[in-house]
C-alpha cells in the first residue's frame, strides 16, 4: 500500500468506515500499566489524559481478603516504628506556570525528619540547610496541600482500612521490581488535601515484601467534580467576552519509594501539581513541585529528637 500512488491511497482511505469508539467498560488488552495513565472515556471529562491516575474500570470486585488485609496492615505497623528512626535531606523545586510555561521557579534544601503525633499522625519537621551543609536552628513551614510522602506507607494500616475501598488489579514487572497493583478510593471528601483518605489512586507494592514502590493519587471523585465545575463555569454569565469566576483547578500527586532498608522502602521523590481545565478535554499546568529525599541516616531515637545543626 505504501508504494501505491498518492491519489489512489487518498481515495482508498476515504472509503474506510469511521473509527469505532471503544467500550468504556472494558480495558484494552494487554492492560495499560498504572504508570501510563489512560485517557478518560467520558467525552465531556475535562482533565487531560496525563492527569488521570485511576485505571479504567474492569468490573472486578472491590475488597481484600482478610489474610491479605492483615499482611498489608502488618507492613504498616513496621513503618510506624521507623517513622522516627531517620533523618534525610529534602530538596524542593517549585514552579509556577503562565499559559503553560514556567515563569517562576524556586529551589530550597532542608534537613528533614518526622515526629509522631496522636495515634498514627505523622508530623514533618524541617530546618533550612545553608550552602555549607549546616542547618539553621529554627523550624521551617513548607508543607504541600498533599499528604507527606511517608504518610502513604500507612495506606493499608488497620486504622485506615475502614476509610478506603481497595481492589487488586494484577501484577507485573516495574523495572527490576515485581509488583502487585492495587486501586484505592478514599472515603473522606477532599478539603485541604493533607489526609491520604481524601485521595483516590493506584499503588504498586513489592510483590514479596508488600512495601510501596510507587503511588499515584488524585483527590477523591476529582473527575466528577471537575466535570460539574466546568459545566457550571461554561454556563456562567458572560461579561465582555469573559465568564464569571475562574476555571476549575485539579490536582495530581506521585510518590516514589526507592531507598531500601530492613526489607522496607522509603520515599525518594514526591511530585505534586495543579492544573486548570481549559476546555472540556484539555488542561494547562498552574503549579508544580518536586521533593527529593536523599542522604538517609537511620538511628534509634525517641519521638522528640531533632537533628543537630550539623546533621543533614
Amino acid at each position: 500500500m505504501i508504494f501505491a500512488p498518492v491519489a489512489f491511497a487518498v481515495a482508498l482511505l476515504a472509503m474506510l468506515p469511521p473509527p469505532v469508539e471503544p467500550d468504556a467498560g472494558v480495558p484494552s488488552a494487554p492492560q495499560r500499566p498504572p504508570s501510563t495513565e489512560p485517557a478518560p472515556t467520558d467525552k465531556d471529562a475535562p482533565p487531560d489524559p496525563a492527569f488521570v491516575t485511576l485505571l479504567p474500570d474492569d468490573g472486578s470486585a472491590w475488597g481484600l481478603t482478610p489474610e491479605l488485609g492483615a499482611r498489608l496492615a502488618g507492613v504498616a505497623d513496621k513503618y510506624l516504628k521507623y517513622a522516627v528512626k531517620f533523618t534525610c535531606t529534602e530538596t524542593v523545586r517549585k514552579a509556577q506556570f503562565d499559559d503553560g510555561e514556567a515563569k517562576k521557579e524556586t529551589y530550597r534544601t532542608y534537613g528533614y525528619l518526622l515526629e509522631r503525633g496522636d495515634g498514627q499522625t505523622i508530623l514533618e519537621f524541617r530546618q533550612k540547610m545553608k550552602s555549607n551543609g549546616t542547618l539553621t536552628t529554627t523550624e521551617v513551614s513548607d508543607a504541600e496541600a498533599f499528604p507527606p510522602a511517608y504518610a502513604w506507607v500507612f495506606l493499608f494500616s488497620r486504622a485506615n482500612q475502614p476509610f478506603f475501598a481497595y481492589r487488586e488489579r494484577g501484577d507485573r514487572f516495574e523495572g527490576y521490581d515485581w509488583v502487585r497493583i492495587f486501586e484505592f478510593k478514599g472515603a473522606i471528601p477532599y478539603t485541604d488535601g493533607r489526609d491520604i483518605r481524601q485521595w483516590d489512586g493506584v499503588v504498586l507494592v513489592d510483590a514479596t515484601t508488600l512495601t510501596p514502590v510507587e503511588i499515584r493519587a488524585e483527590p477523591s471523585h476529582q473527575q466528577e467534580r471537575l466535570k460539574l465545575l466546568f459545566a457550571r463555569w461554561s454556563q456562567s454569565f458572560n461579561i465582555v467576552g469573559g465568564r464569571v469566576g475562574p476555571k476549575p483547578i485539579g490536582f495530581s500527586g506521585r510518590v516514589m519509594f526507592q531507598t531500601r532498608r530492613d526489607q522496607l522502602t522509603f520515599p525518594t521523590q514526591l511530585r505534586y501539581s495543579s492544573f486548570r481545565a481549559v476546555t472540556r478535554k484539555s488542561t494547562e499546568p498552574t503549579e508544580a513541585s518536586t521533593r527529593e529525599y536523599s542522604s538517609y541516616q537511620f538511628f534509634e531515637t525517641g519521638t522528640n529528637e531533632k537533628p543537630s545543626d550539623n546533621q543533614p
